[in-house]
């Protein structure tokens, strides 16, 4: 008989989530140490996701930042959003620490960037 733990289950759903999002975005999930550090302002956090879609010219490999990543750089509750993003940003689930599983949106670094100098006025 084999063990199920949880652990195994999440492991089991992150991979299902990075194969979809590979699949159907062309977003590729950075492993463990293997990213960068982006830093925005006073603010940096750990690339996590890279775009590898076509956009026209290539592979894009610009990092993506959930929703919650791209408030901390830009310096703004949570709850903001990006109005006007140039690229589409791309819906998918990750791992809360709190809650779970939760839906979130990846923005293109470039979208984030852009908001930061909004703010910075």
């Amino acid at each position: 008989m084999t063990t199920i733990t949880l652990n195994d289950l999440i492991r089991t759903r992150l991979d299902e989530i990075a194969e979809d999002v590979w699949e159907s975005h062309r977003v590729m999930r950075i492993p463990g140490e293997d990213g960068r550090v982006i830093q925005l302002g006073s603010a940096a956090l750990w690339e996590r996701w890279v775009c590898e879609a076509d956009h026209g010219f290539g592979p894009c490999h610009e990092p993506l930042l959930t929703l919650d990543q791209a408030a901390t750089l830009v310096g703004q509750p949570v709850d903001f959003s990006l109005v006007t993003p140039t690229m589409t940003p791309i819906e998918i689930e990750v791992l809360d620490g709190s809650y779970g599983f939760q839906l979130t949106e990846l923005y293109h670094l470039s979208d984030v960037s852009q908001e930061f100098r909004k703010a910075q006025g």
